[in-house]
């Protein structure tokens, strides 16, 4: 191996700016990165969306921040990380989050006490059908990476970028395939947790909920340094921005607004030390006032949008009264903000507050799973309770029949999906239009041209149930003929 170059920051600097590469790890650029004489950032790839490792020497040991994932890579950092550091006394590994390509390299630090949030262990495990899915989609992302990288003249910057992406898809599938044993964290905590290295504080507090349930921010004051996890990020480096394309509360993620909030507001208190902020991947960054204006973002929700459930309003009217690009216009383009996040973390927040669940999820199940009649019409029959258990929106209820439609190709349960619409949203064109699609799907071409005929008699501005009635016309025609 050639020697790495390092980087030395200015003092002060907020955002830390990549190193260049000199040297290869598992075939891909490895870049060095001194951030004080004490610590080190290591990550792997010019193009791919890897994880920030980061070392700090203490006078305890070496404590490390994350892994890639990859063990094949891991243990090479490690080795990287002794010899910039001068010393191979690894005492700790904390891990910022769950999911696997910050945990999955845990196994090459299982000789250390590795940390992180108590919600972290579940996350990391997976069920055999998780893992057989995942398997099948790297065989495809795989297969479509190596099209792409065909398309394009060897030497060229898109070959390059194309033929790393397509290294690093083969090592995350080699460690998939490879199914090695988890090993989840040994010591773990709740709200917030200080770790005493001797010279060196490491300040652990949950942030968690709008990643993972098991976010944490991982303060070093001393070093002025804080790290986010995959929590947010003002600015992508590369266009390939991972895990740092979503800022959203998601329905079946464990979440804690108001501890969010205190230890959010804690971190801010002390923003005169913080130096350095470093987002959960290399090509990701994060400053302060991205940071407050995310806290702000959460706040802002957590309080309009609480004190609109508390007084009864529907979910629609509360998704009107918080539109992103006019209540949040700052934020509205940055990394992690779309209307889909936004809505989602909008309807997150006033379930929390209601009390209520997502019936258009409850539906999916019973649909997916081949339930009998009864047990759909009993939550159906729920949107006319007086004590509901259930909320319901059209367009989630409609991406549900959308989802077995057109990702798994099974159109009766599409169908089953659409039928339950038009029945909750009788005055939609819409969902008549979606039911349409879906017997068509089946062959029931009689029911479609109904459904169709529907819709537009709702909406005659509707042009694609016009064009479905014109073809359907079409080919009864030829038909007769």
């Amino acid at each position: 191996m050639r020697a790495a170059r390092r980087f030395w920051p200015l003092a002060f600097l907020l955002l830390v700016l990549p190193a260049a590469a000199a040297e290869e790890v598992a075939g891909l650029p490895l870049h060095v990165q001194r951030l004080d004489p004490k610590t080190v950032r290591v990550w792997v790839g010019d193009h791919v969306s890897t994880t920030n490792v980061i070392g700090f020497a203490t006078a305890k040991g070496i404590v490390v921040v994350d892994t890639t994932g990859v063990p094949k890579i891991d243990r090479e950092l490690r080795g990287v990380i002794a010899r910039e550091l001068g010393r191979s006394d690894f005492a700790m590994l904390i891990n910022t989050h769950e999911h696997g390509d910050h945990t999955a390299g845990n196994s090459v630090y299982a000789d250390t006490v590795i940390v992180a949030h108590e919600r972290c262990a579940a996350g990391m495990r997976r069920s055999p059908a998780d893992r057989e899915q995942v398997l099948r989609w790297q065989g495809q992302h795989i297969a479509d990476l190596e099209k792409d990288l065909a398309k394009h003249p060897t030497a060229s910057v898109a070959a390059k970028k194309a033929a790393e992406q397509l290294a690093f898809a083969h090592l995350n599938h080699e460690a998939w395939t490879a199914n090695p044993e988890l090993v989840v964290p040994t010591k773990t905590f709740a709200d917030r947790l200080t770790l005493d290295m001797g010279d060196t504080a490491f300040e652990l507090s949950y942030i968690g909920g709008l990643h993972s349930a098991s976010d944490i921010a991982v303060f070093v004051p001393s070093r002025g340094i804080l790290m986010t996890g995959d929590t947010m990020a003002d600015r992508w480096l590369t266009d390939t921005p991972g895990c740092l394309a979503s800022f959203v509360a998601r329905e079946g993620v464990p979440h804690d607004f108001p501890l969010l909030l205190e230890n959010g507001r804690r971190l801010l208190a002390r923003k005169g030390e913080i130096r350095t902020i470093l987002p959960g991947h290399w090509n990701g960054e994060l400053s302060l006032a991205g940071f407050e204006a995310r806290l702000k973002y959460v706040e802002a929700l957590w309080d309009g949008v609480g004190r609109l459930a508390k007084e009864g309003r529907p979910l629609e009217e509360v998704h009107a009264a918080f539109p992103l690009e006019a209540r949040f216009p700052d934020l509205a383009k940055s990394p992690g903000f779309n209307a889909f996040n936004h809505a989602s973390t909008v309807s997150e927040i006033w379930a929390t507050t209601t009390g209520l669940r997502n019936g258009a999820s409850e539906l999916f199940a019973l649909v997916e799973a081949g339930a009998p009649e009864e047990q759909v019409r009993a939550v159906v029959a729920d949107r006319g309770s007086r004590s509901p258990k259930y909320y319901f929106l059209e367009r989630e209820i409609n991406g549900r029949g959308y989802f077995f439609l057109q990702q798994q190709k099974r159109f009766p349960e599409a169908v089953r999906m659409f039928r339950i619409n038009a029945e909750l949203f009788p005055a939609s064109w819409n969902v008549w239009d979606s039911l349409g699609e879906g017997l068509l799907a089946t062959g029931d071409v009689a029911g479609a041209r109904k459904a169709y005929e529907k819709s537009v008699q709702l909406n005659p501005e509707n042009r694609n149930g016009k064009d479905a009635l014109a073809r359907i016309g079409a080919e009864a025609a030829r038909s007769s003929s």
